[in-house]
């Protein structure tokens, strides 16, 4: 019976860590202007990062893997990098349309008419943990992807014009771990089965990946407010659009 109340206890602290698990996105520089038109387009680019700026998962699952895999470090960190990039934009597009708003992401080649422009830096990838993370929990070993953002207005090939900057950060959370839902002891002998598995190290990875792609999309979340109550302020968008 206690274990059951224990149980149901900790399923609902998850499902409440996991409603308050947002990015967290700051305005650095704010718009002083007139009212401008609404844009015909929203070009959201992909934002800058390098595989030197990813810090590789430090779980003992994860250095297995990378001790007895094909990959270099530094391909499993460009690898990283360009997941996030991806992952990010694609993510900001979908959440402007369901603002209202024509995003797209935006082409290599010259875009005529008025549109407004997303650009930005991924500061850092950090895989973290996963070790920690699975059996500890409550923020032990958390992954976290941090990014700016800036937006500018242009006309035609007239040069773009800076309106405002963001900043923002996505973690994996606080969620509880094994230790905490399984029990400590349930929780290591999880772990040592699964960390002597050439297969488990696999899952491990298509994890990390997941990670990293779910901490983009909550940034990407987070910024794409930042733009929506942009263009709620503007008029572009009723403020019901943002939510």
């Amino acid at each position: 019976m206690m274990q059951g109340l224990r149980y149901c206890a900790v399923v609902f602290a998850v499902l409440g860590l996991a409603a308050c698990n947002r990015a967290r996105t700051d305005t650095v520089e704010s718009y002083v202007g007139p009212t401008m038109p609404r844009p015909e387009r929203v070009l959201v680019s992909y934002f800058g990062v390098s595989g030197s700026q990813v810090q590789l998962d430090q779980g003992a699952s994860a250095r297995f893997e990378r001790a007895v895999g094909s990959q270099t470090q530094n391909e499993l960190q460009s690898e990283a990098a360009q997941a996030v990039q991806v992952a990010l934009a694609q993510h900001m597009v979908d959440r402007l349309r369901a603002y209202g708003l024509p995003a797209e992401i935006a082409p290599a080649y010259a875009v005529p008419g008025v549109k407004l422009l997303v650009q930005g830096r991924i500061e850092a990838i950090n895989q973290g943990n996963r070790t920690r993370r699975t059996v500890i929990g409550f923020g032990a070993g958390k992954s976290t992807v941090t990014a700016d953002a800036q937006l500018y207005y242009a006309v035609d090939n007239a040069r773009p014009r800076f309106l405002t900057a963001f900043q923002g950060e996505a973690d994996s959370g606080r969620t509880p771990g094994a230790a905490e839902t399984l029990g400590a002891g349930a929780a290591a002998e999880r772990l040592s089965t699964s960390a002597a598995m050439t297969g488990a190290a696999h899952a491990g990875s298509e994890t990390r990946r997941a990670t990293d792609t779910a901490e983009a999309d909550r940034l990407a979340e987070g910024l794409a407010g930042q733009v929506g109550r942009f263009a709620v302020s503007q008029g572009w968008i009723p403020a019901s659009a943002v939510h």
